[in-house]
């Protein structure tokens, strides 16, 4: 009967969009029936007031549902989509939700289209990363650390909204990073994470900054640990079984050598190197406090240079995986992924640096020509003043002199010398 009824009714559709016939309950099998005339045609159903089926000439049905807001004048008409592909008990459901907000007043339409607008300019966790650091870290030195930390330490999270993190979400991440051993790192993810949503927050991209009243997951003291010389031996005698590529290791010997910090041995270019007085100018581009510094190269740290150098005539001088200049992160990241390995207690390459200048202090090297080698500053301000204004001294002479003492006790260590160090000269007491 239900078929005879379409097929009676459609000989009297009207041109155009198509007119609505009596209401029919649809039924899977009802609609399957229904075949196209010349002209479109609706089936009202029953069940569900203001949905249709839309039959058009082609033969393709479509859902179809109208509707008076409540409060407003005119009536709104919605495509729910293709049958088969949504069915009816889908239809009916969209149909009601629809229906149920009209009746409320509201335009559920337009509240959906709001909030895809609202989502699609929300900014995910990953690309606040790429505008904080366009924005506020464009000209720090320690930029490209940040991106990796950040990245690294949000991985599980960069396509979510910036603005739906929470305080759990974050404590979540910190917590597994402090629960594997690593609480100082857990701390610079904090402060790193912190600065990054104090940021969204005055751009008024988030509304709060999730890291606010987290505590603190370090002390904040500084780590102390040196290599011993039985460590210092054993180390460099493993890294050649360590399964890091040539340039890591050579980076870390350099470290070694120099006491200095490892990004800067590790970036060393072919251009910063003088072959024939042997000296090391690292850049103030690539200084932690700015300034050029200059370097003797001697002993161990000139045989590791020079055999680079007989195969390397321009660039960086090591290269990582991909073939860009080497990183403190890069070389970071081996000593992590290898540390369950390493033979000796767990460190970090910093406390290579501070191992030498320790050495350098054993030596009876003063403090402050200690400080030269290493790049650091040290005195009162008034010394510090006089040094950043008027005194124009590499000081080569003497550091040449402190970095022969230390490369003479670093051989002796290598070679199972484990004999006190001998107190270099008094000359170099005095600056």
């Amino acid at each position: 009967m239900v078929l005879r009824q379409i097929e009676g009714i459609v000989a009297i559709v009207a041109n155009g969009a198509g007119k609505s016939l009596s209401k029919i309950v649809l039924t899977h099998r009802a609609i399957e029936a229904m075949k196209p005339g010349a002209d479109p045609y609706r089936v009202p159903d029953v069940r569900c007031p203001g949905l249709a089926i839309r039959v058009a000439p082609s033969g393709i049905r479509t859902w179809d549902v109208a509707f008076r807001i409540r409060g407003a004048s005119g009536v709104k008409r919605k495509a729910l989509g293709a049958f088969p592909a949504v069915g009816l008990d889908d239809a009916r459901a969209r149909a009601s939700a629809l229906l149920r907000a009209a009746q409320a007043g509201r335009d559920l339409l337009a509240e959906e289209v709001a909030a895809k607008a609202e989502a699609a300019a929300r900014m995910t966790v990953g690309e606040l990363i790429d505008e904080y650091l366009k924005r506020a870290c464009g000209k720090l030195r320690t930029r490209h650390e940040i991106k990796l930390r950040l990245k690294r330490a949000l991985a599980s999270i960069l396509d979510e909204p910036a603005e739906t993190v929470r305080r759990r979400d974050i404590r979540k991440i910190l917590n597994a990073t402090s629960d594997r051993g690593a609480p100082r790192e857990a701390e610079k993810q904090r402060q790193s994470i912190g600065a990054m949503f104090a940021f969204a927050v005055a751009q008024d991209i988030c509304p709060e900054n999730p890291v606010r009243g987290l505590q603190s997951y370090s002390s904040g003291e500084y780590r102390d640990r040196i290599l011993s010389p039985n460590e210092l031996r054993t180390f460099w005698e493993w890294l050649p079984v360590s399964g890091m590529a040539p340039d890591y290791l050579d980076a870390l010997r350099l470290q070694l050598c120099f006491g200095s910090r490892i990004g800067e041995a590790a970036g060393i270019d072919v251009s910063e190197i003088d072959q024939k007085l042997w000296l090391w100018t690292l850049p103030a581009a690539r200084s932690k406090n700015k300034k050029q510094r200059v370097t003797p190269i001697i002993g161990l740290a000139r045989d590791i240079i020079a055999k680079r150098l007989e195969r390397t005539r321009r660039g960086p001088l090591f290269v990582n995986e991909r073939g860009k200049t080497l990183k403190s992160n890069d070389v970071g990241s081996q000593i992590v992924n290898r540390r369950p390995n390493i033979p000796i207690d767990h460190f970090v390459s910093h406390d290579l640096r501070r191992t030498v200048a320790t050495g350098l202090i054993e030596l009876g090297i003063a403090y402050d020509l200690v400080a030269a080698v290493l790049g650091h500053e040290v005195g009162d301000k008034q010394t510090r003043t006089l040094v950043k204004h008027y005194v124009r001294s590499d000081l080569l002479p003497q550091k040449r002199l402190a970095l022969e003492a230390w490369d003479r006790r670093l051989c002796a260590i290598l070679s199972g010398e484990l004999s006190p160090p001998n107190v270099v000269s008094l000359d170099l007491m005095r600056r």
